[in-house]
This record gives structure tokens, sequence and C-alpha cells, in this order.
């Protein structure tokens, strides 16, 4: 039976061995969010180890983001996968032992977070970077829904499958699966062959390469100005993720309700997810900023508050819009900037990402204590949706197209182009 055009990335065989990868150590990794807080107290910890540990991790993650970059334009991005993947799989695996024979520590399971986020920083530039090396353009849209979906799916699935294996063996366990799931993706990745092999340019001193991908983003103010509109759109989604709790536990359902917004916005990102791997905007960029104002409607809602189910409606339409727009968003990256750059060009669009959204989180409860927990909702909503209307102003934003070929540039760039090759 053909797969329907939508999974044409599936048919090549470098392609799926990537997916399956990604897929099983997502599912490994899904376990990883309840398992580690459940390790950590049982081995003594408090609240304070368990976010002090979380910390370790993101330090991690976002101080080696710009090297990550570097290094997976230097290498051959198959070969940062793999490495990133052992690595993982050790600081799991020796985590896992250290448990089973009742020799954690907190400091340890810190120690383990770092390095693993260090070689997670390396991972994510290099994983998007990769794509277009395996699909061709016009299949990068729905090759990039697949990975998110992968993502979305795990998500929901793991925290259940993690309770459950904490309440039948013990954390142990569920961090020896997770360890395991790496070294098969690292196997399975090492069986995969480059179809579109980048050549690399000519390597320089680590701070020049670093200044040529981000000078590349820097020459184009209006895709920075984009980055940083969807950083202070994460920062204030993030006031979501902590007043939330707060309004529930405030005579609206406590946690059953909170936990049933959550679930939806799930089962959201899993529906944006789909929508992703048909819909093809004309217009990228100007469509993802319209939609991005979706995210002012659980902000605004929570803020009289309106009825948990609104609000869990609410949720899963801001998360659907983020799934596809996050995929629409990777596409066009993908394809504005040069092969060789685009892992550099993708670390500082994860930086921005993964410093705004912990700063929303640490922001949250002091500004909802100076200005109450109403305004501050609705001034996080004002500030979603604000830079989403300005920078649709801006032409380079509007100049970005998707042609009828399927691939997507800027528009004055392909005429110029189009007009060179008839004068020649």
């Amino acid at each position: 039976m053909p797969l329907p055009k939508s999974l044409n990335p599936l048919r090549e065989r470098p392609f799926r061995l990537l997916w399956t990868a990604r897929s099983i150590s997502a599912m490994g990794n899904a376990l990883m969010p309840v398992t580690v807080v459940f390790a950590i107290l049982r081995t003594g910890g408090s609240a304070l180890d368990v976010g002090a540990v979380l910390t370790c991790q993101a330090v991690g993650q976002v101080a080696m983001l710009p090297v990550g970059g570097v290094w997976a334009d230097r290498l051959s991005r198959k070969l940062v996968l793999m490495a990133t993947d052992a690595v993982q799989a050790l600081c799991y695996g020796l985590l896992a032992v250290l448990i089973f024979l009742h020799h954690a520590a907190v400091w340890q399971f810190g120690v383990a977070y770092t390095v693993a986020g260090m070689a997670f920083a390396f991972f994510t530039p290099a994983s998007r970077a990769v794509v277009p090396e395996l699909v061709d353009a016009g299949n990068l849209q729905p090759a990039n829904a697949l990975l998110g979906l992968t993502d979305s799916s795990t998500k929901v699935l793991g925290p259940a499958l993690a309770a459950l294996l904490l309440a039948v063996s013990g954390p142990g366990t569920a961090i020896l699966i997770d360890a395991v799931s790496f070294l098969v993706s690292c196997g399975l990745v090492s069986r995969m062959r480059l179809l579109r092999p980048v050549a690399r340019s000519e390597r320089q001193r680590f701070f020049a390469d670093l200044r040529d991908g981000w000078t590349v983003v820097a020459r184009r103010r209006w895709y920075l100005a984009n980055l940083f509109s969807w950083g202070v759109w994460n920062f204030a989604l993030a006031f979501l993720f902590v007043l939330g709790p707060v309004v529930m536990q405030n005579g609206h359902g406590g946690a059953t309700a909170w936990s049933v917004v959550l679930s939806t916005g799930a089962v959201g990102s899993i529906v944006g997810g789909l929508a992703a791997l048909r819909y093809r905007p004309r217009r990228p960029l100007v469509t993802t900023n319209a939609a991005a104002l979706l995210g002012i409607g659980p902000l605004a809602l929570l803020a009289p508050p309106a009825p948990v189910l609104v609000i869990a409606l609410g949720v899963a339409v801001a998360f659907a819009m983020t799934a596809l727009c996050g995929e629409v968003l990777a596409t066009t990256q993908q394809q504005l900037f040069p092969a060789e750059l685009l892992a550099r060009v993708s670390s500082l669009d994860w930086m921005i990402s993964l410093i705004a959204m912990p700063a929303g989180y640490a922001a949250a409860g002091p500004v909802a204590q100076l200005l109450g927990l109403r305004a501050t909702l609705l001034a996080a909503a004002a500030l979603i949706g604000t830079p989403c209307v300005l920078l649709n102003l801006l032409p380079g934003v509007r100049s970005v197209q998707r042609f009828p070929d399927g691939t997507i540039g800027i528009a004055d760039e392909r005429h110029a182009t189009g007009r060179a090759a008839v004068a020649s």
C-alpha cells in the first residue's frame, strides 16, 4: 500500500533510520522528568536539590549551545548525533548503576545532568541541520513534522510509563531504559547514509566560525527580530505554567483541573503536528506570526478565570498552533540559510528560547506579587500579542514566500536570480 504524500520522507531509508532513532531515544527521555524527581527524593534529596539538578541541565545546555552549533557545522552531523547519543547513554547508564547499588547521591545526579545537558546542546543544532541532508526541499516540512510528532507523542506517554515503572521496580530501571534507548539510537544513526552531504567551509578559529554563523542572521535584521519575538513569546507563555496552577488552586479545581488543562494541551500538540504534515502556508513567517496570537487565549482566559473546560480548549488550540508553527519555522530556517552554517543559526535560535522560558518562570511569581494575578496574566497576554502584530509590518518578514516548487525563499532574491539566469 503506497504511503500518503505527507509521509513521503519515510520512503527514504536514511530518514527512516533517523526517525526511528529519535522515536526510541525520545521515548526513553520522556521517562526522565517524572523519574529523576522521585529518584532524587528517594536518595534523601529535597525539592531544592531537584531544582538544582534541573538547573544544572539547563545551564549545561545553554552554555554549550554555541559550541555545539560550531562543531555540528565543522564535523559530520551524523557523527555528532552518534557522539551525543553515546555520551547520554553513558551518563544515564552510570546513574542507573549507582541507583541499583544504593550509592547515588544528589551531586552525582547534578554531574550526570550537566554532562547530558551539554551533550544535548550538540544534539539540538545537529539534529535540525541534518534533515536537509536526508530529504529534498519539498519534503522538509513533513520530515520536521514527523520528528516533532514523535516528541509530542512521547511526552504524552512517557510520564504514564514512568509512573508504572516507578510503581513496579523503581527509578533505576526507568533510567537504565533511557540509557539503552540512547544506545539503540546511536546504532541506528550509525547506519544512516547522508544523501545530500554538505560541503564544509574552510575551518577557522572557533570564534571566527561562531561569528560567521551569527553574522549571517544579524545581516537579516528582520529575521533576528523574528527570533527575539518568539523568545518574548516563550517568556510570556512561561507565566501560564507558573500562574495557571495558582489560579486552579484558588477554588477552581486544583491539581485535577490543571492536569486536565495540560492533558488537552498535549493532545493539541499532536493535532498541530499532524496539521504540519499537510499545511504549507504560502507566506510562512507572516502566517506563523499571525497564528502566534492564539497564545493570548490561555493567559486571557485564566484572568477572569473562565470555566476549566474553556481554559483547556484555549490551551489545546494554543499548543496546536505552537506545534504547527514550530515545524513551519524550522523548515523556513533550513531553506533561508546556507547549509554549511545551519547548525550555528539553529544554535542561536535554540539559545534564545532556552534562556527566555526559564526567565519567564523566574519572573512570573515576583511580577504577580507586585501587580496581582489578573493584571499579570493580562500583561503577559499583551506581551505575546504585540510583537506578533508588529513583526508582520516588516518588509523582510513579508518577503519570505513558498514558491510553486515547494521551496521557501525571499521573493526579491528569487526574482533577481531568475532575471540573471535569463540574461545569461
